[in-house]
């Protein structure tokens, strides 16, 4: 029996420079409590360090921009620009529209990444500082564009 059946076929340290990246499950908190931007930033650093193809990056950002300006005309349509209950919700099923892409563009190479033996960063803190910051800043331009 040859050698070569029980020799690893995945290289152990392929993402050593680099900091570890999130898990594109654990994304779903950030987008439905802070919306389209929110996870699109947090998705494009994470792609970043999974070394992602630009092609998976600018499905990110074409999501998110679909996203937000679905989420403006809902604002103008149905909420009447409100920031009440449906605004809320109109932007929480955007942030997860956003996170079907980022998960679909990223969970292949993200299962290598844990093949290799690699350990993901926690998203605790980004996630709560991009929900704070992004989605306040979202909040406030979708509230000036639709009031």
């Amino acid at each position: 029996m040859p050698d070569d059946l029980f020799t690893p076929t995945i290289a152990p340290a392929a993402y050593e420079d680099r900091r570890p990246p999130w898990r594109p499950q654990s994304m779903l908190y950030p987008a439905l409590l802070g919306g389209p931007t929110a996870v699109a930033v947090l998705a494009l650093i994470n792609a970043n360090r999974l070394r992602l193809p630009r092609k998976a990056a600018l499905a990110v950002a074409g999501a998110w921009l679909a996203a937000l300006a679905g989420r403006v005309v809902a604002a103008l349509l149905l909420a009447g620009g409100e920031s009440n209950g449906p605004a809320r919700l109109i932007g929480s099923l955007a942030g997860a529209l956003v996170w079907i892409v980022v998960n679909a563009t990223q969970k292949s190479r993200f299962r290598t990444f844990e093949m290799r033996g690699g350990e993901p960063a926690s998203l605790w803190w980004p996630g709560f500082a991009a929900v704070l910051l992004l989605g306040t800043v979202e909040g406030l331009a979708i509230a000036l564009v639709t009031g």
